[in-house]
């Protein structure tokens, strides 16, 4: 058979299975890969930007009348939408006076407070918003949000969606009339009858996701110092991780979520995993070395540290505090989380 024959004759046979729907697996790239395609990148979203445009939509979206949330998504530079392959991340901004109406979907979220104070009601408790409290709105729980002070309200979400939507199982509902929710619950019940590190003997939860509502930051601040301090405060830095106090697992079963400080002057690990990461400064600034690139950070910032990405943390002067919120839950049942850690000191790269 000749070269003109054999072309001939493959044209045709490939375009047999064209018509058949079917693809030769020699011909597909990356179905054999030895890693992960790396189709995100790293990108810090820089509060001193992204804030006067939180307040300059005060003027594009009414809230109650263009819309029912005043947010920014953060969208990876090389996706049209998400800030990872799983998570979504952005600003909300609620001003004093205002309401956002109550609704429910299928995705979880968690919102960091960052500037003022309010109210998210969840299930009909009313939770008491401060500066580093997390907030949980699992899936399929009302919420809604009420701000009665006086200074911007303005918070990290950071959502599942991207992973929700790729399993085609994502639905939203509206309350009643698109009305606040009734509030059946005292303010900040969940924190008074779980966050002592006592549990209730005859406790009958049985949903997936952590009975608390809220995790105050004074409080996890207070624990973390003191993990450091008892751990001989590492310059690598501590790390805790916010878990569901009936269990000791994750906050939601899509979402894992993480309080690090990283003492002045001092350089985190250098690692990589499967999952993804987004962080929030919560104090101090400093940068990442993310396979690499330098990405400065300061307070209130937010940045993507993508899949099986090189990345360490340094703090400037003073101690940094950060906030994380991975998908790692998503990788552990399926067998495929993978982390690589190099320590500092054997860091020759």
């Amino acid at each position: 058979m000749t070269e003109t024959d054999r072309a001939t004759r493959a044209a045709a046979y490939f375009g047999k299975l064209r018509d058949a729907h079917v693809a030769a697996l020699w011909t597909i790239p990356g179905t054999l890969a030895t890693e992960p395609t790396l189709d995100e990148v790293p990108y810090v979203w820089h509060a001193d930007e992204i804030f006067p445009l939180l307040f300059e939509a005060v003027e594009i979206a009414d809230l109650g009348e263009e819309t029912d949330r005043r947010a920014l998504n953060a969208s990876n530079p090389n996706r049209v939408f998400g800030t990872s392959h799983n998570l979504v991340a952005g600003y909300q901004l609620v001003l004093p006076g205002e309401t956002a109406p109550a609704h429910r979907h299928t995705p979880s979220a968690i919102r960091l407070l960052l500037q003022g104070s309010g109210h998210t009601t969840v299930d009909g408790e009313p939770v008491l918003m401060k500066r580093g409290d997390l907030v949980l709105t699992p899936p399929n729980t009302w919420h809604d949000h009420r701000h009665n002070g006086d200074v911007p309200m303005i918070w990290l979400d950071g959502l599942d969606v991207p992973f929700v939507r790729g399993q085609h199982a994502q639905f939203a509902e509206e309350y009643e009339n698109g009305e606040l929710q009734k509030l059946t619950k005292t303010e900040d019940a969940s924190v008074h009858r779980y966050f002592a590190g006592l549990n209730p003997v005859d406790e009958a939860w049985t949903a997936q996701h952590s009975p608390l509502n809220k995790y105050p930051y004074d409080v996890a601040r207070v624990a973390l110092d003191t993990f450091h301090d008892a751990e001989g405060a590492p310059v690598t830095g501590s790390t805790l991780e916010y878990v569901n106090p009936l269990t000791g697992g994750h906050v939601i079963p899509t979402l894992a979520s993480y309080l690090t400080l990283i003492p002045e002057g001092g350089r985190s690990v250098r690692e990589r995993h499967t999952p993804s990461k987004v962080y929030c400064v919560l104090e101090g600034s400093g940068y990442s070395l993310i396979e690499g690139k330098r990405y400065d950070w300061a307070e209130n910032d937010f940045f993507v540290v993508p899949s099986w990405h090189w990345y360490e943390h340094v703090a400037g002067s003073g101690d940094a505090v950060l906030f994380s919120l991975s998908d790692l839950p998503i990788y552990e049942p399926f067998g495929l989380l993978r982390r690589q850690i190099v320590e500092p000191a054997q860091d020759n790269a």
